[in-house]
């Protein structure tokens, strides 16, 4: 573990321990203090004014035309992005914002990839034969400081090592070459890549499409990549790929996950692609491909990654926490996934059929109910219609007339205003908050009951059907 010097103007603000500085003109200076694992701020009862922070901010630029580490990365208007030695400054002039700012951060110190204490299996994985690496943690958690540590590594066992950085702030060996798309362009910098072949290329914070996009090509052609991405939990840098990058090239891109938390390696993922039927699914008809998402610590997994119809289910198992995009596996792991069937199956089909439905999946199939004069439209001559659908959903599907639902059997009172056309239905006392399904006609509608279980009809139209034709109620418990 080394200590970092500045050598600059810059370091009165600092000591060992100071990670940023943010200053405000004719504001109390604010402080982020760091010890390993956690950080506080720290105000300063002093200020600069606009002529000490002007003076300043004049002396910083005259360090960078005099030192061969000093650059100007971004040049706005109203903001500007500095790197001088080790320091990233961020200069911010009104009208952009209210005052005069500026933000400026220091690693405070480097780490050798042995002060995380790794498994000498975790080791030789990063070593030997991890080539796509993707480093992820939630902000000021460490993921910099590690991509250092393995590029370090990397140096030692002289490796040709370049960098994509915008600004360019890791501190490294001057062995190592730092590109920076503030002087160049997505194309360039990858056809200089690709020419030069490096061993590694470690790019700092994927941002948007065309990174995504520059790592797949880069990585297709057999550069080993160390890239570093924002996410809260390893699962979701995975999840950003989806949607970025065809989801079968993502195995080959991307095989190794590295999860930094409280400046520690606290996960590391593997992934594969295969060809199988999914967890909690049964029929051999659903085989497609699945990603398989592997903790190398525990050995088991974790995700299943896999199309759905039309959407990308990430799947936890083995207890891994979901989150609101995903399904939580548990004891009732079948459910959770016919839950999940229904409501993408239900868009899909919405798309497609011509009149109101109910669906109930069903293990590996579903039933399909609809009016009954569309029954035979939808099964189609020889069956070529319904057989489509199930391409479509990936599941065998039996079509059932409404005459086939489930019905519950209540006393219901029903009063109506002629004045306003509105019906009101009351229901039995336990209703009351309940979502219940009426067959009106040809029509399924669903109602959520009020607190004294009344449903309340406005509609003109639904209420002269229920005059002509009445309603029945579909037991939804039943099905």
């Amino acid at each position: 573990m080394k200590e970092i010097i500045g050598n600059s103007i810059l370091d009165k603000f600092f000591d060992e321990t100071t990670m940023s500085l943010h200053i405000k003109e004719g504001r109390p200076i604010l402080k982020k203090k760091w010890h390993p694992g956690s950080w506080k701020p720290v105000i300063e009862w002093w200020s600069l004014d606009k002529k000490a922070f002007a003076d300043l901010v004049d002396a910083i630029y005259k360090e960078i035309d005099n030192r061969d580490d000093g650059f100007l990365e971004i040049d706005r208007k109203l903001s500007k992005v500095l790197q001088l030695g080790p320091y990233r400054i961020v200069i911010v002039h009104p009208p952009l914002s209210d005052g005069m700012e500026m933000t400026v951060v220091k690693p405070i110190k480097t780490l050798e990839i042995e002060d995380y204490k790794l498994t000498p299996e975790v080791f030789d994985l990063l070593r030997n034969k991890a080539k796509g690496i993707l480093i992820s943690g939630s902000p000021g958690s460490g993921k910099t400081t590690f991509a250092q540590a393995l590029i370090g590594l990397f140096h030692r066992d002289n490796h040709i090592i370049k960098t994509v950085e915008s600004p360019r702030d890791l501190l490294v060996s001057d062995d190592v070459v730092q590109y920076s798309f503030t002087y160049g362009t997505h194309d360039e910098v990858r056809d200089i890549l690709l020419l030069s072949r490096p061993d590694y290329t470690v790019y700092d914070e994927v941002r948007n499409t065309s990174d995504f996009e520059l790592y797949k090509d880069l990585r297709l052609t057999g550069i080993g990549l160390v890239w570093v991405i924002h996410a809260t939990r390893p699962v979701d840098s995975i999840q950003r790929f989806l949607g970025t990058i065809e989801m079968g090239i993502i195995p080959q891109v991307l095989d190794t996950v590295i999860y930094i938390d409280k400046w520690e390696v606290k996960e590391v993922y593997n992934l594969q692609l295969t060809v199988k039927i999914p967890e909690w699914m049964e029929s051999e008809d659903l085989a497609r491909p699945v990603i398989i998402v592997t903790s190398f610590l525990t050995k088991a997994v974790e995700y299943e990654i896999y199309t759905f119809g039309e959407q990308i289910v990430v799947m936890p198992l083995s207890g891994a926490e979901g989150s609101s995009n995903e399904w939580r596996v548990t004891s009732k792991g079948k459910s959770a996934i016919s839950e999940y069937a229904k409501e993408a199956i239900h868009k899909k089909l919405a798309q497609l059929l011509p009149c109101d439905f109910f669906i109930k999946v069903k293990g590996n199939g579903l039933d399909l109910y609809v009016p009954d004069f569309y029954k035979w439209r939808i099964i189609g001559k020889a069956w070529a219609s319904i057989g489509d659908l199930e391409k479509t959903v990936w599941m065998s599907i039996n079509v059932k007339s409404f005459e086939n639902l489930p019905l519950l059997d209540v006393k219901t009172d029903i009063s109506e205003s002629k004045k306003n056309a509105r019906l009101d239905i009351a229901f039995p006392d336990q209703y009351a908050g309940k979502v219940l399904c009426l067959m009106i006609g040809e029509d399924l509608v669903y109602f959520t009951a009020d607190i004294n279980a009344i449903i309340t009809i406005k509609d003109k139209s639904m209420t002269k059907t229920i005059q002509k034709k009445w309603f029945v109620i579909v037991d939804l418990e039943k099905l």
